[in-house]
């Protein structure tokens, strides 16, 4: 039981910082979105992602 423990809080961890490296290239994309449609694009899709990655945070937290 301690090692899955173990196991899901890492993976917690690796899934937290993904969300912050998304959260950064969000922001990044939002106030540079006058640069082109490309920019709004990734933007979008870095919204999906993180929307995605708190999802499974969540689903970790429910287990333990």
């Amino acid at each position: 039981m301690e090692k899955m423990l173990e196991k899901v809080t890492s993976i917690e961890e690796k899934i937290m910082l993904s969300i912050d490296l998304l959260e950064i290239a969000k922001k990044y994309c939002e106030s540079n979105f006058d640069k082109g449609n490309e920019i709004v694009s990734i933007g979008s899709l870095l919204g999906v992602i993180l929307r995605e990655q708190r999802d499974i945070v969540d689903s970790v937290d429910d287990i333990i």
